[in-house]
């Protein structure tokens, strides 16, 4: 139980790392969104091809989300877990409202570990 108690810290190095330049998936995330006119969507990590419903196909967003699910797995291998240890790694993402080119990012990961058990970063931005 001990090494699943580390899952929220995981939550949060995964939204913090989404939040970042380093994640390269703003703007593209903040623009298909808009163009759709949603302002908020949410991606399993875990899923084989992990990319937000409802928006079309941006090959550079195809690209970050691919990356971002490693940096992800990547993260939670670091804390001595693996992907068996998870049931679902969820990223919330809603761009600033105010931030018009679509860089800045709110980002929240919730983690459901195999139990059950529920972990939330809560909203970084």
């Amino acid at each position: 139980m001990g090494r699943i108690a580390v899952l929220a810290g995981v939550a949060h190095d995964i939204a913090h790392h989404a939040a970042s330049g380093l994640s390269y998936i703003s703007p593209y995330l903040a623009l298909a969104l808009r163009e759709v006119h949603l302002e908020t969507t949410d991606v399993d990590l875990t899923a084989a091809n992990p990319y937000p419903r409802l928006i079309k196909e941006v090959e550079s967003l195809r690209i970050a989300m691919v990356s971002l699910r490693s940096t992800a797995f990547r993260i939670l291998g670091k804390h001595g877990l693996s992907e068996t240890d998870v049931t679902s790694m969820v990223l919330h993402a809603t761009p600033a409202p105010w931030d018009h080119q679509g860089y800045v990012l709110y980002t929240r990961v919730t983690i459901t570990s195999q139990s059950g058990r529920k972990f939330d970063s809560h909203w970084l931005g």
